[in-house]
């Protein structure tokens, strides 16, 4: 799947839900993109979660669109409760902060 065929499928995946149903992690670095800032985000309601770069950090002249297929190369994860994502965490080898329940 590419990083475009990824962001559609989450924006169907959530259009019947606000973004306040959107949980998004501090962004950290890891390996699985590259080291470029990343987001853990997940969907409580649909159990999901996915990554999304923080694109703000770069600059219009920066191709990150590498690092955008690194994201699409995790997926769209199961994630129902907060030891899965802390899972997901530790799986992209760093625990930038824990969910608390």
């Amino acid at each position: 799947m590419t990083y475009g065929e990824m962001q559609k499928k989450i924006e169907a995946m959530l259009e019947k839900y606000d973004s306040v149903c959107i949980y998004a992690s501090p962004d950290f670095q890891c390996g699985q993109t590259g080291g470029f800032p990343t987001s853990l985000c997940v969907c409580w309601e649909k159990g999901k979660a996915w990554l999304q770069l923080n694109d703000s950090l770069a600059d219009e002249a920066w191709d990150i669109t590498a690092y955008g297929q690194m994201c699409a190369d995790f997926g769209i994860r199961d994630c129902w409760v907060e030891a899965d994502f802390n899972n997901l965490l530790r799986e992209l080898g760093r625990m930038p902060s824990r969910v608390r329940g």
